[in-house]
């Protein structure tokens, strides 16, 4: 079934599930033609078979919001959140020219149900696989999890160059849930004694958020540990002048304890 038909006839439901965007029909296991997967951290990239596909800002957008929906989702919602200042219906029509524009040839990216679009499940989003890797260093930092961890440290923002105000929630639950990740796994792996990539979370989890005091004592654990007591009082100084400079604090006792047996920052506060 074309877009066309599905456009003229939305009222006819029996019409049931069908696929559109990217060409042909989906085979009978409901599978896309070519593997498929969305990059939404950093830049957004649709890439196919291997390849990068370029396609319009307003298709990229209707892609993002159903991957990050993970479910499928009304088409009045879809049209409303993307273009918010839009009538509802110039927002759906709107939203059938990006459909349109989507129908090609080679892969079914969207689906269709009744009045209601949802992504492939067979397409892949790095946000999706980020997002599981990042409760899995969060619940349990195994062996096998903690080796995947330069690929989260590498997709520090979910599109950052968009304002959507549809992102908002999504962008900062992906912030929170990676901080929460790279500071379980630089703690994991100072127990375990492995430094170098300690340190490469910590520093990872600090620019994600420069006040956050867990990582800057994992990062000064991990200075201490390699022997740059130096290195340590710095990272401690930097941070206690940040915080003092936006709030008005000073670091808690856990991270000044840490220094004690070298150099007592109590006594040297200003």
């Amino acid at each position: 079934m074309t877009i066309a038909s599905t456009s003229a006839q939305e009222g006819v439901r029996s019409r049931g599930r069908r696929a559109v965007g990217f060409g042909r029909e989906l085979d009978a296991g409901g599978s896309p033609s070519d593997p498929a997967t969305l990059r939404l951290t950093g830049e957004f990239e649709l890439v196919v078979a291997g390849r990068s596909l370029a396609i319009p800002h307003a298709a990229e957008r209707v892609l993002a919001y159903l991957a990050l929906a993970g479910r499928s989702v009304a088409r009045p919602r879809i049209a409303g959140s993307l273009w918010p200042t839009s009538s509802a219906q110039r927002a759906a029509k709107s939203l059938r020219n990006v459909l349109w524009r989507l129908h090609g040839d080679g892969l079914n990216l969207v689906m269709a149900q009744y009045d209601r679009l949802s992504l492939n499940p067979e397409v892949r989003t790095d946000f999706s696989e980020l997002e599981t890797l990042a409760y899995r260093l969060i619940e349990e930092p195994k062996p096998e999890t903690l080796a995947r961890l330069p690929l989260l440290i590498a997709r520090a923002e979910l599109l950052p160059d968009w304002g959507d105000e549809w992102l908002v929630s999504d962008r900062e639950r992906y912030r929170l849930t990676r901080l929460q990740a790279l500071e379980s796994a630089a703690h994991a792996l100072v127990s375990t004694r492995k430094l170098r990539q300690a340190l490469m979370a910590a520093s990872a989890a600090i620019e994600a958020d420069p006040l956050r005091e867990s990582p800057r004592r994992a990062a000064v654990q991990v200075q201490i540990a390699q022997g740059n007591v130096t290195e340590a009082i710095r990272e401690y100084c930097e941070y206690r002048a940040l915080l003092r400079d936006t709030f008005g604090l000073v670091p808690t006792r856990a991270l000044n304890d840490l220094l004690k047996p070298w150099w007592n920052p109590e006594e040297t506060l200003p």
